[in-house]
């Protein structure tokens, strides 16, 4: 983690100074924020999720980072979902892994709106009704999603009041 906030630090301070002032504190605590650290974002998701090492993310390790069962356990509809999605939308080459051409283009789609993707994104795998709307309900029992999604600041937004339920 030393070496990650040293190399995450090094990119943030934009003039190597060896300080950083607000702005690139905003970039070393934000760096998904800031367009010029971008392949920054892109190796430390890579390094997050690689479990072999190989410099790639396979699906599998996808799918470890979002659900573990129990050995041998069925995978919950969702996370079907997800695989689906990694193998047809996420996996362009298709050679079943992910490599940072394609993970960038999974953590910042070209898209003008992120958010609006986003919250599709989370609608469609937290909506169990299909209704729609999101319950109070729903949500709690996909927290993980929104904990882990840029829509909600990384979960802080959470910690906020908020009238939309």
């Amino acid at each position: 983690l030393l070496e990650r906030s040293r190399r995450r630090f090094r990119a943030a301070d934009e003039d190597g100074d060896g300080r950083l002032e607000p702005p690139e504190l905003d970039a070393f605590l934000h760096p998904e924020d800031f367009p010029r650290l971008q392949d920054l974002v892109v190796q430390e998701t890579i390094e997050d999720l690689d479990r072999d090492g190989d410099g790639f993310i396979q699906v599998d390790e996808y799918i470890a980072d979002l659900f573990e069962g129990p050995p041998g356990s069925p995978e919950p509809p969702e996370i079907q979902r997800e695989r689906e999605q990694f193998l047809q939308l996420r996996d362009r080459d298709r050679d079943g892994r992910l490599g940072p051409p394609e993970v960038k283009l999974w953590l910042s789609p070209p898209s003008p709106d992120w958010a609006g993707v986003e919250a599709e994104h989370l609608i469609h795998h937290t909506d169990l009704d299909q209704d729609g709307a999101l319950s109070r309900e729903e949500i709690l029992a996909r927290w993980e999603l929104f904990v882990g999604s840029r829509a909600t600041d990384y979960g802080q937004d959470l910690h906020r009041g908020h009238d939309e339920l």
